[in-house]
């Protein structure tokens, strides 16, 4: 999992970064609603200097499609490894 977006999801959702994970969905998380969704978007397009569009928004409801969008976008997301560097 990419640290930089494990940060920006735990931060607006209010998870610690060991809970986020490419399989966790908009149904697991009980504070991703309308509200925390938008927040979503301006903290990405501000991290990752993108314009997000209504379809973005709308793929936007697991992180594996978030990563798959910021990816459609040009994004690059390295995953960091445990244990190697800091």
């Amino acid at each position: 999992m990419n640290k930089r977006l494990a940060a920006i999801l735990a931060e607006v959702f209010g998870l610690r970064e060991s809970q986020i994970h490419p399989d966790l969905t908009k149904a697991d998380v009980g504070t991703w609603d309308s509200l925390k969704q938008m927040d979503l978007v301006m903290s990405l397009e501000r991290e990752y200097d993108i314009a997000l569009e209504i379809p973005d928004i709308l793929r936007m409801v697991s992180v594996a499609g978030i990563i798959q969008m910021l990816k459609d976008k040009g994004v690059t997301l390295e995953v960091e490894r445990a244990g190697l560097g800091n």
